[in-house]
């Protein structure tokens, strides 16, 4: 591409930046990450990612580093990978006089060549260089991903009675008067045109003077798609860095370890020995799971795992259980639950976990938690599959993936980071009792009706579980006080929920708290040495007596809806809101009042008796 090279971290490219992204670069520069087909690899360098549970949930056939700008390539001519991108948006214009340019997508940043404007306005002779030209501040995005440049030429002529001929015709932009709004840029045609900004952003605006979604993706070098034209009429002007433009759509996944080859092969030893006797026993080609069972007993193996393992054997599939594409994000996630909530892996595997049930801490969180795990090594992998814009907004795995390149390669980018963590596993029964309180269903009917109504459970089927709103807020809660207490930065603490927002099909009830960061802070043990016996109980003490009292309060408890959507309760920035970094759902269905209860009613709080 016909620009300097300018370095970025290739953690970036997985977010906040990435394919179809606007980047801002010093000295007025604005480019947009190319797809996929454009970027090229050093076959000599290892950049392939090793992760099959994640490759079959994405149905792609590798998982590939970003290239980085360290690293060199064999080609003396172009030593170093790149990552391509375009120049994005192509209109620009002249700090000094004005005067406007339309570039291409693969042009240098344009300089202002001078024009001498009726009114005498020019760049200053002086001045030594050409003044480089900044990139138009408007740009057009559409919901179906999309993008183009503001309709400059087209807004400023409609109704002007004036015609444009890009021939002939010089358009200027200028900012002036009283007004700091819209109304105060305009743009000007040598022609004789002249038109404010303002309106433009009013929806409706753009079909007035006759444009329409031309399908345009730039970062594909498509200006304009004829065979496959859009014509969405709710497209929008935006600023080309609002927060809107552009949503990444990024995967996690946690390295699952082998329990070890003794397992395993009393596993296959068990499908060889027995699957066809049991096979022939099957009513209506259900297996029965009674001698299953007590075939587990007897060789000391997980009844879960064995059975499974039968289902496999009987589908045709090895070593994986049935990952697709089509998988929900909890079925794909119950495979980690089942790892943690039990001694997982060791220090020479990529994971190792350790359980302890919650008699081995002090009584004080006896009552909430089943067991509590300390993760002092764990794997996780992020990749790249899509992005959105003007919202996020679901879609397939497969409809994200098209958006990304136009040929057929198959692989998808990513990165790995180390880290640790801390498994809380909560009491199944203690829980379930808690959420079918009169108060707490009551508490949480505006959230219901909220979350209904929000882009996030617009397709939801059923209600929003109050186990959810709790497992979650507690997970702030935690990651605050984890954060001050251990030194940790609250954007490098993430949370990993194991529970389901509307559904209980799985009966998963848990939260990793870790730190997987791309550097050393990712593991220097602070945080499993929080978890260890003498140090939990404080914190988790210390993290619900804080949230008693938000300094927003009495407004913070009291609120019937905050944030996001009104996707909140008692949740501000003041007690329970993150770094988006940290949060799965965006800063949403957080209550404050689930975890410490109300001023009027401490019995919604499941943590209540810690406060007494």
């Amino acid at each position: 591409m016909a620009y300097s090279n300018k370095p970025m971290r290739r953690s970036a490219l997985i977010g906040p930046w990435g394919v179809g992204a606007i980047v801002p670069f010093p000295n007025d520069e604005s480019l947009m990450i190319a797809g996929l087909d454009m970027w090229r690899y050093n076959d000599s360098t290892p950049f392939i990612i090793e992760d099959e549970r994640l490759q079959r949930r994405l149905g792609v056939q590798e998982l590939r580093w970003p290239p980085d700008f360290r690293e060199k390539n064999a080609d003396p001519k172009n030593c170093f990978l790149k990552i391509p991108a375009v120049r994005f948006p192509t209109w620009h214009y002249c700090p000094f006089c004005g005067t406007m340019q339309k570039t291409t997508l693969y042009q240098q940043q344009p300089e202002c060549d001078c024009y001498q404007w009726p009114n005498g306005r020019k760049c200053n002779p002086s001045f030594r260089h050409k003044r480089k030209l900044i990139p138009e501040r408007f740009i057009v995005i559409c919901p179906d991903g999309h993008i183009d440049d503001f309709p400059v030429a087209e807004w400023v002529h409609h109704n002007s009675g004036h015609v444009y001929n890009p021939a002939t015709c010089r358009i200027r932009r200028s900012t002036g008067g009283a007004s700091a709004s819209l109304s105060g840029v305009f743009y000007e045609c040598s022609c004789g045109a002249k038109r404010s900004i303002a309106g433009a952003t009013i929806p409706g605006a753009l079909a007035k003077i006759g444009y329409q979604c031309k399908g345009a993706k730039p970062w594909l070098g498509i200006e304009a798609d004829h065979d496959h034209p859009c014509g969405n009429p709710e497209i929008r002007v935006v600023l080309r860095g609002a927060t809107n433009v552009w949503f990444a759509d990024t995967r996690s996944s946690l390295y699952i370890p082998t329990d070890g080859d003794s397992t395993q092969k009393k596993i296959i030893g068990i499908l060889d020995t027995y699957f066809d006797i049991l096979s022939s026993s099957r009513i209506e080609g259900e297996w029965n799971r009674v001698p299953i069972d007590k075939l587990a007993e007897t060789y000391h193996l997980d009844k879960d795992e064995l059975f499974e393992a039968f289902i496999r054997r009987d589908r045709g599939l090895e070593g994986l259980s049935d990952i697709s594409e089509d998988m929900t994000e909890d079925a794909y996630r119950l495979a980690e639950y089942k790892v943690l909530i039990k001694n997982s892996g060791s220090d020479a595997q990529r994971f190792h976990s350790k359980n302890y049930p919650i008699a081995f801490y002090d009584p004080i969180i006896s009552k909430y938690f089943k067991s509590i795990s300390l993760v002092h090594k764990l794997q996780e992998t992020r990749a790249f599959v899509g992005f959105s814009r003007t919202e996020p907004k679901e879609m397939s795995i497969s409809e994200r993936k098209k958006m990304l390149r136009i040929g057929d390669d198959n692989w998808l980018p990513a990165i790995q980071v180390q880290g640790e963590g801390i498994f809380f596993e909560f009491n199944k029964s203690e829980l379930e009792n808690w959420a079918k309180r009169p108060a707490v269903v009551e508490r949480l009917k505006n959230l219901q009706t909220a979350y209904k109504k929000s882009r996030f459970g617009a397709n939801s089927s059923g209600n929003l579980r109050p186990e959810f709103v709790l497992i979650h807020t507690f997970a702030h809660l935690l990651i605050n006080q984890l954060s001050f207490e251990c030194g940790y930065g609250s954007s490098s603490i993430r949370e990993r929920i194991y529970c389901e927002k509307t559904d209980n099909e799985y009966g998963m009830y848990g939260v990793l708290i870790y730190t997987a960061s791309g550097d050393s802070e990712g593991s220097l043990g602070g945080l499993v040495r929080q978890g260890t016996k003498g140090h939990i109980e404080d914190t988790v003490r210390d993290a619900i007596r804080n949230a008693a009292w938000c300094s927003s309060d009495p407004v913070c408890i009291q609120s019937l809806g905050q944030g996001p959507e009104s996707c909140n309760l008692a949740a501000c920035h003041n007690c329970a809101l993150l770094p988006e970094t940290c949060c799965e759902c965006g800063n949403r269905l957080l209550d404050r009042g689930t975890v410490v209860g109300t001023l009027d009613d401490k019995s919604i709080g499941f943590f209540a008796e810690i406060l007494e």
